[in-house]
């Protein structure tokens, strides 16, 4: 078995198989005669064959051809007790039943069957294996206060460890459900002692801790989880559950991947966790731990989708720090990177963010009001202010005759959160005070601030000049959107 395949498939331990009693085999040997008995032990052995079949199948993961078994072995089960409800076999029958729906669960029948099967125990013992079959159901059925008694009850006589874990198990599950946090972590924690190697139970302690703020002790059972062995099913709830830890505790989620790159989750996976490291040390404030995270993403698992994710990060975080024209061509670099892998085709944010590169390129490349455009988008879509006010005074600097200069230095100067000196630390752009001085000496007489002032005797009106310059940057806004076009079909043929 890689790891076990549920709670539920505990309860199909050898120790409960029909047939389980040679004493029972024996008495029926020497009755061959009774041909009708014959009959129902075959059935029986063969229904039990068929059960066995299935618990191996869902224990290697392969639910759905486990799921037929069963139900072939639920029916072959049910004949012998519909037939002959007070015969030598019934109560084997039964039992058989009830752990089929178990396994296939199936919580109704399966706590209407265990019932039934309490009413045919011989002994104490008969009756509270019965009770553990139901507890287990009527866990699972939203009562868990029954539950707990019933398991409770079961674990009185129980002395088989891996049917002790299972009992265990639900009983911790039905303690989760009443809110008895210390019951249901005792119940666990013993699971794990008992079978080390089960999966459910453990990621069933991890939200137990991660809900109850023992952040520490989550982290230690899910990293402890991640040097076992799971089916597919398991790996895939294994990787939900990192992102159910780290949401709940980021820092518990972090300590809880610290070895995830020796773990036994298949690449694809690994390199998916170590990216979710990274946005968690981004999210608790450490910037270099998460740009560590993502170019090892990056490095260890080259051509993964969390990989492009990684390298996607990496822009993003260089992004917002960006504060000139040059910044910005290496971005876009790094950005080309990521477009020119299939898998980074394929992220929804990355081509959006292509798609404001290749205008952004193209606007620049054109100049004139093309940075008015490119900064904008800087600084609306990009919330990138810095890198737009820096546009914005590189096109004064380009083009410092030119009518709308003025109106870049306005807008510099009119960028939120960028007033005056303590902004502009380590950038050689002037401050707002220089850039006012510059305005008022320089550019008095321009046509574009004549008009702002409503000064008469001006060439245009205000709106003219708006309205002259509304239909240059649309001109640019098509012709950039084209080179999006163009550019993109180019990449995909």
């Amino acid at each position: 078995m890689v790891g076990g395949s549920g709670i539920r498939t505990a309860l199909a331990d050898s120790d409960s198989t029909p047939l389980r009693a040679p004493f029972k085999i024996l008495v029926f040997l020497t009755a061959l005669t009774a041909s009708t008995g014959c009959v129902y032990f075959n059935s029986l052995y063969n229904a039990n064959k068929i059960f066995n079949q299935g618990v191996k199948e869902i224990e290697q993961g392969r639910d759905t051809n486990g799921r037929m078994f069963l139900d072939e072995s639920i029916e072959k089960a049910e004949r012998i007790v519909e037939d002959k409800p007070n015969s030598r076999w019934a109560d084997d029958a039964l039992r058989l039943i009830v752990r089929a729906r178990i396994l296939r669960e199936e919580w109704p029948q399966a706590a209407e069957a265990s019932a039934q099967l309490v009413g045919y125990a011989k002994s104490y013992k008969d009756s509270v294996e019965a009770f553990g079959y139901l507890g287990a159901a009527e866990a699972n059925l939203g009562r868990p206060a029954r539950a707990d008694s019933l398991l409770t009850a079961a674990l009185s006589e129980e002395k088989n460890d891996k049917r002790r874990a299972a009992l265990l198990a639900y009983r911790g599950q039905a303690r989760t459900e009443l809110g008895d946090f210390e019951g249901a972590d005792a119940d666990l924690g013993e699971v794990s002692r008992l079978r080390p190697k089960w999966v459910p139970p453990r990621m069933q302690h991890v939200r137990l801790l991660a809900d109850n703020g023992r952040g520490a002790a989550a982290a230690s059972e899910y990293a402890t989880l991640l040097t076992l062995e799971f089916t597919d099913l398991q790996e895939r709830r294994v990787m939900d559950l990192a992102d159910y830890l780290g949401e709940r505790d980021p820092r518990a989620g972090i300590d809880g991947l610290a070895d995830v790159t020796s773990s036994t989750l298949l690449p694809n996976n690994q390199a998916r966790l170590v990216k979710l490291r990274g946005d968690l040390w981004i999210e608790v404030g450490d910037g270099e731990a998460g740009r560590a995270d993502y170019q090892l993403t990056d490095s260890l698992y080259p051509g993964t989708r969390a990989a492009a994710e990684a390298q996607l990060a990496l822009v993003k975080l260089d992004l917002v720090r960006a504060s000139t024209i040059e910044d910005f061509d290496t971005l876009k670099a790094m950005l080309d990177r990521v477009m020119s892998q299939p898998s980074g085709r394929r992220i929804t944010e990355a081509r959006d963010l292509n798609d404001q590169f290749i205008r952004m390129e193209y606007w620049l490349t054109a100049g004139g009001p093309g940075y008015l455009l490119a900064a904008e988008t800087a600084r609306d879509e990009l919330a990138v202010p810095l890198l737009a006010r820096h546009m914005l005074l590189a096109y004064v600097d380009a083009e410092p005759e030119a009518l709308w200069a003025p109106k870049a230095i306005l807008a510099a100067t009119d960028i939120t959160g960028l007033d005056s000196a303590g902004a502009q630390a380590g950038s050689a752009d002037p401050t707002n005070e220089e850039l006012r001085r510059r305005l008022l000496e320089d550019y008095r007489d321009s046509a574009y601030v004549r008009a702002l002032a409503g000064e008469e005797g001006g060439q245009f009106t205000f709106e003219e000049l708006e309205q002259s310059l509304k239909q240059q940057l649309d001109r640019l806004n098509s012709l950039a959107n084209q080179e999006v076009r163009d550019r993109n079909s180019a990449a995909t043929q």
